[in-house]
C-alpha cells in the first residue's frame, strides 16, 4: 500500500469517526491506564469539565503546550480535569522520567490507537478535545493551541 492511500484511508476513518461522536453527542467511555497501571475511565470524571490531550515526548508543540495545561488545571481546581493521553511507541519506557522531569500535575495515560479512535480520531499531535460536564464533545483542535483558547472554552463552560 502507498503512503496517499494509507493517508487517504486515515483521513476518511477519522471523519466516520469524528461524525459518530458528533451525531451521538457524548463522548464514550473509553478506558486507558495511568501511569500507576490503574484503569482511567472519562466517567471517572463526570461533573467536571475535562481537557484531554494527545501527544507524545518527542513533539515539539506537545511540550510547548503542556506548561499551559499545567497552569489550567492549578488555575481552575475543581472545575477543571486535565488528562494527558500518551501516544508515545513504548510510553511505560518514556513517559514516567518525562512527566517527573517537566513536574507535570496532571494524570497521564497510555494511549494507543483504540483509546485514540474512542475520542474520534487523532490525526496530529498535539490533539486536544474539550468535553463538558455532561461528557459532550465541546471542542476538538488538532495542533498547539495558546493557553488563551483553553481559557475561552473553560470559562465558557463552568
Amino acid at each position: 500500500m502507498n503512503i496517499k492511500r494509507i493517508v487517504a484511508v486515515a483521513v476518511t476513518l477519522a471523519g466516520f469517526l469524528i461524525a459518530g461522536i458528533i451525531f451521538s453527542g457524548n463522548e464514550s467511555d473509553g478506558y486507558s491506564t495511568g501511569m500507576d497501571g490503574k484503569k482511567v475511565s472519562l466517567s471517572d470524571y463526570e461533573g467536571s469539565v475535562v481537557i484531554i490531550n494527545f501527544w507524545t515526548t518527542w513533539c515539539g508543540p506537545c511540550r510547548y503546550e503542556i506548561p499551559d495545561l499545567m497552569e489550567l488545571r492549578e488555575k481552575y481546581d475543581g472545575d477543571l480535569v486535565v488528562l494527558g493521553i500518551s501516544l508515545d511507541y513504548d510510553p511505560s519506557a518514556v513517559v514516567p522520567r518525562f512527566a517527573e522531569r517537566l513536574g507535570i500535575n496532571y494524570p497521564i495515560l497510555y494511549g494507543d490507537d483504540e483509546i485514540a479512535r474512542t475520542y474520534g480520531g487523532v490525526s496530529g499531535i498535539p490533539t486536544t478535545f474539550i468535553i463538558d460536564r455532561d461528557m459532550n464533545l465541546y471542542r476538538r483542535y488538532i495542533g498547539y493551541r495558546p493557553q488563551s483558547v483553553f481559557i475561552n472554552d473553560i470559562e465558557d463552560l463552568i
